[in-house]
Parts: C-alpha cells; sequence; structure tokens
C-alpha cells in the first residue's frame, strides 16, 4: 500500500521585510494585516538582523497604510531601542537628489522628558531640552534655550558634527562616537558653547569659536 504524501508546510509571510540600501536599511511594512502583528515582527526584525557597531539611518516603507501619528510614535519607540538606527524617514528608500540636501529639522516649544526627536540632518530647537528629553541627528543640534537632556549629534558617523546651546548643561552628549557626560561642577559659565570633536576627545568652547572651527574644517 502506498504511502500518502505529505504536504509541505506552508511558507510564513514575513511582514517585514528588510533591504540593505545605499546609505543604510530600508524596512518594507506589509499594508495589509493588523498593524500590531507588523510591530511585532519589526521588533524581531531589528533584535535578530542588525548587529553593525556603526550608526545606521532606517528607512520605513509602509506601502498604501495609513500611518497614524501613534503608529509612528510606537514604530520610532522600538528603533530608539537601539542605538545604532537612526529614523531618516516613512516614505521609503531617499531619492538621489534628497540624500544630497537635508532640510534642517525646528522644533519650537520644550523637548521634555520622554520626549525623542530624530532626524536625518541637522536639528534646531528653538526652546529648552529637559532632563530625560533625547535627540539624535544625523548632522548639527542647536539650542536656542537651555540644554539638560541627552544629545547626540553626527549619528551617522559625522566627526565634524558640532552641538551647541545657549546654556549648556547637558546630561550627555555624543558627537559619532564618542561620548562625554556632564561633569560633577563646572570650572565657567554655561552660556552659549558648543561641543566639537578635537581627534578622538571632545572638547567644548565659546560660541565665538565656532566660525573659526567651521572656516578650519572646510
Amino acid at each position: 500500500m502506498s504511502r500518502s504524501a505529505r504536504s509541505a508546510p506552508a511558507k510564513v509571510r514575513d511582514l517585514v521585510t528588510v533591504k540593505g540600501i545605499r546609505n543604510g536599511l530600508l524596512f518594507v511594512l506589509a499594508d495589509d494585516v493588523d498593524i500590531a502583528d507588523v510591530l511585532e515582527e519589526l521588533e524581531h526584525k531589528i533584535e535578530g538582523q542588525i548587529k553593525s557597531d556603526g550608526t545606521l539611518t532606517a528607512y520605513v516603507e509602509c506601502g498604501q497604510r495609513k500611518v497614524t501619528d501613534d503608529d509612528e510614535r510606537m514604530i520610532r519607540k522600538l528603533f530608539a531601542t537601539h542605538g545604532n538606527l537612526i529614523v531618516g524617514g516613512f516614505a521609503g528608500a531617499p531619492t538621489v537628489s534628497s540624500l544630497r540636501h537635508k532640510d534642517p529639522y525646528v522644533f519650537k516649544g520644550t523637548v521634555r522628558s520622554g520626549m525623542l526627536i530624530e532626524h536625518d540632518g541637522d536639528v534646531v530647537i528653538i526652546g529648552d531640552v529637559n532632563p530625560g528629553g533625547q535627540i539624535i541627528a544625523a548632522g548639527d543640534v542647536y539650542i536656542m534655550g537651555h540644554l539638560r537632556g541627552s544629545i547626540h549629534a553626527g549619528a551617522s558617523g559625522n566627526h565634524q558634527a558640532v552641538i551647541a546651546a545657549n546654556y549648556f548643561e547637558p546630561l550627555q552628549v555624543r558627537i559619532a562616537h564618542v561620548v562625554r557626560r556632564a561633569p560633577d561642577v563646572r570650572t565657567r559659565p554655561a552660556e552659549m558653547e558648543f561641543a566639537y570633536l578635537d581627534g578622538e576627545q571632545m572638547a567644548i568652547e565659546q560660541m565665538a569659536y565656532l566660525a573659526q572651527y567651521r572656516a578650519k574644517m572646510s
């Protein structure tokens, strides 16, 4: 008596596809299933496949799905758990022309504790950054107020990025891979300062030196 053939198990569909692109990674999300299922798989893909030691820009493609503000916040929160990933946008892979110039992201108001601002370019805050507030930028970060939170500039590996603030009292600043935490005691006033990399060391100078630093780097 012939043995009946067993049917092959059905292939499980990927709800999130990860593609390497020229300037980072592209995460393609299925647009015809519940967003909760997509987010669950996205978390696994980030955990299991992202092994780079350097910082990468992550672009998200949502297809025909209408992404709500809550959806975007949840997606950003997943990526924020991995310090080597910075969200570059939700419109899929960038075009070559868009890579040539990134407009700065301008935020008016206070970056409060628990808030995260990410941008694949420069970030300008017209207001304060409170303790617990976090900014991650591929370019420079400028704070037109008190800086008391945590800032990561040059997150895509830009060693010439700077972090500047009217009142420079951060909990932590990072430029590219170099990290500096707030000193226990300050030896001078914190007004109008910026941070930059001097080789592998981070330096803090008065804002008056910024134009001279830029000229030296050009």
